[in-house]
């Protein structure tokens, strides 16, 4: 039974679109539709990857496919079916599109129905009421699934990547603070400034994802837990972004410092410390991001050691990577 549940929980990709286009094939034969396999085809194109992709495709679909039909039925009593009427009406439908300023997606169904009007409405006279009614009943059948009873699990996914790039972040901060206690080498600099931007890409798809989580739940009536949790991930994302650009300006710091010959042994590894122990801050995070039971807080003591030392104040170089562990500091201990 666990299995099965696993199948219809984690494995939507495989059933999914089986079911919706068998469904909506027999709702169309059983409206009477002689051309069923339209509503199936609906099915098929309308669902996309995330919730609010299909949701944006279905109601071009549906409005492309009428305005085509409609365009094509009223012409076509007058025209000639041949490759010149057709590329006629296409001119006709493209010029209107692009008049009400539509998007190509909505231009490629009116586009599409026009072509396959013209060719099968002579043949198959109920063709065009067939198509706009199966379009419908299709796409309808698409959202209901595939956004009302088995939406995509958008926010585990989001979150999983949130956890995967908070490691990513915890690490970086731990390869910097090698390379700053082996004396900040200069031909490791461009290592680490490449792995910093293989980051901020990781940091951008998470960003990606969470926002199309939270388009996604727009369409969904329910789900207030799972809202708040949206919530709470848009919070902990800005941590994130902050987090990685606290330790942009650190590495920018550190560089200038080391190349102004003025960093001596002693404070490199006294940062190279520090930085150690904001990677600990971030990994002890993470567990709160995973799971909030299931982490324990750094004590006030421990945050109070990145105060910026009196000595250190009028030094530029340590006052500012201070600042900047400070702010670590403040968003990720705090927000335990």
């Amino acid at each position: 039974m666990n299995t099965i549940m696993d199948f219809v929980k984690y494995k939507a990709v495989f059933w999914k679109i089986p079911l919706a286009a068998a469904l909506a094939w027999e709702i169309a034969e059983w409206a009477g539709s002689k051309h069923p396999y339209l509503a199936s085809l609906a099915v098929i194109l309308t669902v996309q990857l995330t919730v609010h992709m299909s949701v944006q495709f279905a109601w071009k679909r549906v409005l492309g496919t009428t305005a085509g039909v409609i365009l094509t039925t009223a012409i076509i009593p007058y025209v000639e079916v041949n490759g010149w009427s057709v590329g006629l009406l296409l001119l006709i439908g493209i010029f209107i599109i692009m008049w009400l300023r539509l998007d190509h997606s909505f231009m490629v169904q009116v586009a599409l129905s026009i072509v396959l009007v013209m060719f099968f409405q002579s043949k198959m006279p109920s063709y065009p009421l067939d198509r706009i009614r199966d379009t419908v009943i299709g796409v309808l059948v698409a959202l209901l699934i595939h956004v009302l009873i088995f939406p995509p699990d958008s926010i585990n996914k989001t979150k999983g990547k949130m956890s995967r790039f908070t490691g990513h972040l915890s690490n970086h901060f731990i390869d910097t603070a090698h390379w700053v206690k082996n004396g900040c080498p200069p031909n490791e600099v461009e290592i680490l400034l490449s792995q910093l931007q293989s980051l901020f890409q990781e940091l951008h798809q998470a960003t990606t994802e969470l926002i199309e989580a939270e388009q996604s739940f727009r369409y969904r009536p329910f789900g207030r837990k799972q809202r708040l949790t949206l919530k709470q991930l848009a919070v902990d994302m800005q941590l994130l972004q902050s987090g990685y650009a606290n330790l942009t300006d650190m590495m920018r710091v550190l560089e200038q410092w080391s190349e102004s010959g003025s960093f001596a042994q002693a404070k490199q590894q006294e940062w190279a410390d520090h930085l150690y122990s904001l990677a600990d801050v971030i990994k002890n995070w993470k567990k709160k991001l995973e799971d909030s039971t299931g982490y324990s807080p750094l004590s006030h003591v421990q945050a109070l050691q990145f105060q910026t030392p009196i000595d250190s104040k009028n030094d530029l170089y340590p006052m500012a990577l201070y600042m900047n562990a400070e702010q670590v500091i403040e968003d990720f201990q705090n927000s335990i």
